[in-house]
């Protein structure tokens, strides 16, 4: 769930309630300022909500294996956990995980940077599989150990959704 200013505690403890009794993961995340709408959006600061979720409901720092960059509580038996991606208030660059395939066949690297590895292009144009192993492997070393959200909020002008997102 997207994190809005306005959105109430009230409203989140429904949801970790609702996933809670059903073992769902709760995934909090703030919005990014990327593209238009993400810029319009109003911030939410989770760090603050992460603590009120920890002191009501009991929860612990956990690890979740494969969780990506959500910062996680769960709760003491391990039964539930609640997730925190919070790329604003607290960077998570360095350990971030993920990258995302788009439908065009370019493989974004960071959803604060327009730096991609075109897969189609490699693909269409007959390399080995050597070589396609080598551009994704050079991609990934290319991620990005900080992204620019704050000082350049124009630098990604793409629809989250264009993106996967």
């Amino acid at each position: 769930m997207v994190a809005l200013a306005g959105t109430t505690d009230d409203d989140i403890c429904a949801m970790t309630v609702f996933c809670m009794e059903r073992g769902f993961v709760l995934r909090l995340i703030e919005v990014m300022p990327v593209g238009e709408t993400g810029r319009n959006a109003a911030y939410l600061d989770l760090r603050p909500v992460r603590e009120r979720m920890r002191a009501r409901f009991g929860l612990i720092d956990g690890v979740v294996p494969g969780g990506g960059p959500a910062r996680y509580l769960v709760s003491p038996d391990g039964q539930f956990k609640i997730g925190f991606i919070t790329p604003i208030s607290q960077h998570f660059c360095e350990t971030c995980n993920r990258v995302r395939l788009g439908v065009d066949g370019k493989l974004h690297l960071c959803l604060g940077k327009d730096d991609v590895v075109d897969l189609r292009q490699l693909l269409r144009s007959g390399c080995s599989d050597g070589e396609i192993v080598e551009a994704l492997l050079a991609g990934l070393r290319a991620k990005p150990w900080r992204h620019e959200f704050q000082d350049k909020p124009q630098q990604v002008v793409r629809f989250m959704s264009s993106t996967g997102g």
